[in-house]
């Protein structure tokens, strides 16, 4: 028979599974943040540059090494997944700005015309 122990879940695996559904990650801090904010890249930056600095420690053709070019390859694969998503974050914020200057500069000449036109200019 197999203990109860083993086999109610893990509270940290649960957490990590309830953060995925959520769209969130967990930095090394263990704090948790939304995906694709800036504080997920940094994140994932530092975790990359301590990953290089694991993997160039380590002597070449051993599994460590390739454990940490896997991880890696991971890590890189989901920064360049939240870069893709800033960037388009970043455009559409733009092209509201911009639309949104487009209109304040329309009004603005219509208004200056009106005023033109009633004779105050």
């Amino acid at each position: 028979m197999i203990p109860m122990r083993l086999l109610e879940p893990d509270e940290d695996i649960q957490r990590l599974i309830e953060a995925k559904k959520k769209g969130q990650h967990k930095c090394l801090s263990g704090r948790f943040v939304n995906c694709y904010t800036l504080t997920c890249r940094n994140d994932l930056c530092r975790r990359i540059e301590d990953a290089i600095h694991f993997r160039d420690h380590s002597n070449t053709r051993t599994d460590e090494r390739s454990y940490y070019n896997g991880l890696l390859r991971v890590l890189r694969r989901k920064l360049r997944e939240v870069e893709k998503e800033l960037s388009k974050k970043e455009l559409t914020e733009g092209f509201r700005g911009s639309s949104e200057k487009r209109l304040q500069r329309r009004n603005v000449s219509i208004n200056h015309r009106i005023l033109k036109l009633s004779g105050i200019l």
